[in-house]
């Protein structure tokens, strides 16, 4: 199963460019991902995936930019972070 939505974020958590794959999640979505991912920074505890808001967000980081996957159910987190990881 592949993601419903990408996200292309700066450092501060602002949008730059996203994609709506499946329609299945909300855009607004990301919204509830950058306070835990703020939360996660300041405790040290980081992993590249993350279940908030009953949905499954897998990202990284690359040159002060997070590429964020979404998806709302059960997914192939290897194939999501190899997705991601192509960009």
């Amino acid at each position: 199963m592949a993601c419903s939505a990408i996200f292309f974020l700066d450092m501060k958590g602002k949008v730059l460019i996203s994609r709506n794959y499946r329609g299945d999640v909300d855009l607004t979505i990301i919204e509830k991902f950058i306070p835990f991912l703020v939360d996660m920074e300041e405790e040290g505890k980081l992993t590249p995936i993350v279940d908030v808001a009953d949905a499954i967000f897998v990202f990284i980081k690359y040159n002060n930019v997070y590429v964020v996957a979404v998806s709302d159910h059960n997914v192939n987190v290897g194939f999501q972070v190899f997705l991601i990881g192509v960009f």
